[in-house]
């Protein structure tokens, strides 16, 4: 990455080794947190990783490259999704000895893949020069859509993030967030590399500043509103995990739901995630001297439609199906429709072969505290439903926006999102403002307007352009009542997917390695 005259700072990083460059290498790595929700420090990109290039070109052997690419991500993991504490705090005395092992595991785990990606970049392309660059690139951004697709995917807190609060994030609609995030490697590592004259540097000014002006065009100073009005009201009942089923919780955040869908002019409302404590297939329940039932929903409404989260169960031969869904509740209470989440949170809605390991008590944390079984189950897939003569949505319930790929079916289309989510699990922490940031850049890779609602933060209605039209915070208690913006033409991402993106970087990869191999003969 380094030229052989080097500035006294990088000379030092690269003559780091040992416990000494991985401290560092992780710090670094720390740093890069920054960028991400809520600090949306984007200067950070700048600032950290010409150093974590720097360093890498010390490296001597393959062996050395892979514990540098995983001590920046253990580093950035650690720093990044320190937040998932929170929920094993719910329930201490249960789940509490699990914290540190899940974080720092799972830290540990997602940190393989840079791992491997330094140590492959290094092996094809070298560490050094504009083809080790480009194999990193190639790597790294190869290893980013591993992490969204193996072991059923975690794609959180990915680079491109980190220009959500600038023109940037747009290009997201044409190349999606993977792409993105090879672009922002390259504007680092070019500023990062030391060749013969000022062109490493030109070609990551014209690459910032190109980048930032196709996002300008894109947006709009005002968001064009839909022509028929289409009303959607959002509720936050301000439910935290721990009073949500409590026996003097249930009833004050029920009646908040209730209180805050009458009156207005809406034409639809939107309730969080597991919202009641009522099944789907049960039109009234009662729970601690309070009935629930579905005909009180549509009463407050007035009769419009309510998409309300809630649990399903379908009964097997020895087996009960426990869902997260999303019910669309009619007039009278009637279920017009419901959805199933299909992507649910490994360890924490289920578990792997969890008909198996529930012989041995062994369960979830969400399933563990809502006394589901054995755990939840998927869903058949991404939808999107009707609504009648109002405008047709696609449903994502909380964990299931974090992925890029599978917001809506192949070849379908919606008018608008619907996101429900329990973020109540992380407090007060960064991890709902992650959230609402993956959410928002699904609203700009989709060319659809959001309306997402939280049992407490961040509910919000987002434009098309990843843009907050209004919110509800953490700990606030009402509702947002919005005219949806009206869709955008569809964009370029969700129509060509991840396979052009993933073919581009195989490509990369395997033209450095073929330069290397050339040079060297």
């Amino acid at each position: 990455m380094i030229a052989a005259t080097l500035p006294r700072p990088a000379a030092r990083l690269a003559a780091l080794s040992g416990r000494a460059r991985l401290a560092v290498a992780a710090g670094l790595g720390a740093t890069l947190t920054l960028a991400q929700a809520p600090v949306s420090f984007w200067p950070i990109f700048f600032l950290a990783l010409p150093p974590i290039l720097w360093l890498w070109s010390g490296a001597e052997r393959v062996r050395a490259s892979f514990w540098i690419g995983w001590a920046v991500a253990f580093g950035m993991f650690l720093s990044g999704l320190y937040w998932i504490a929170e929920a094993f705090l719910v329930d201490i005395a249960r789940h509490g000895w699990i914290m540190p092992f899940a974080i720092g595991g799972l830290s540990a785990g997602l940190a393989l893949f840079w791992g491997a990606a330094f140590a492959l970049a290094h092996r094809l392309g070298g560490n050094r020069g504009p083809v080790g660059l480009v194999a990193l690139i190639g790597a790294l951004t190869l290893a980013e859509y591993a992490r969204t697709y193996v072991l059923t995917g975690f794609p959180w807190g990915l680079v491109a993030y980190g220009w959500l609060e600038t023109p940037l994030a747009q290009l997201s609609a044409h190349i999606g967030p993977h792409l993105l995030g090879a672009m922002t490697l390259a504007i680092g590592g070019f500023a990062a590399w030391r060749g013969r004259g000022q062109w490493p540097t030109l070609v990551a000014m014209a690459l910032f500043l190109g980048g930032w002006m196709i996002g300008q065009t894109r947006i709009p100073e005002e968001t064009a509103l839909r022509d028929d009005g289409f009303t959607v009201r959002v509720v936050q009942p301000n439910a935290t995990q721990r009073e949500k089923w409590s026996r003097e919780g249930m009833p004050v955040f029920y009646n908040r739901l209730i209180d805050a869908s009458r009156g207005g002019d809406y034409d639809i409302v939107l309730w969080p995630e597991a919202a009641v404590p009522q099944r789907i297939e049960t039109p009234a329940v009662q729970f601690h001297d309070l009935i629930y039932a579905w005909e009180d929903v549509s009463f407050a409404t007035g009769g419009r439609p309510a998409l309300v989260g809630a649990n399903r169960i379908v009964e097997e031969p020895g087996w009960r199906s426990w869902h997260n869904s999303l019910a669309l509740i009619g007039p009278g209470g009637e279920i017009l429709d419901f959805y199933d989440k299909h992507h649910l949170v490994p360890g924490g809605e289920f578990m792997p072969f969890q008909r198996t390991v529930a012989r041995w008590g062994i369960r979830g944390v969400a399933s563990s505290i809502m006394s589901l079984g054995g755990g939840m189950s998927h869903g058949p897939g991404p939808m999107t439903m009707a609504l009648g003569d109002l405008p047709r949505v696609t449903p994502l319930i909380c964990y299931e926006a974090i992925f890029p790929h599978q917001v809506r079916p192949p070849g379908e289309r919606s008018e608008w999102i619907a996101h429900v989510t329990n973020d109540a699990w992380f407090g007060s922490s960064a991890g709902p403002w992650q959230h609402l940031a993956q959410a928002r850049f699904r609203a700009i890779e989709q060319g659809l307007p959001v309306a997402r609602s939280a049992n407490t933060g961040v509910s919000a209605v987002i434009d098309p352009y990843g843009r907050v039209v209004s919110s509800l915070g953490i700990g606030e208690t009402g509702f947002v009542e919005e005219v949806l913006a009206a869709p955008l033409a569809e964009p370029a991402y969700p129509r060509t997917g991840d396979l052009p993106g993933m073919l581009l970087m195989l490509t990369a990869l395997a033209g450095a390695g073929i330069l290397r191999r050339g040079a060297k003969s």
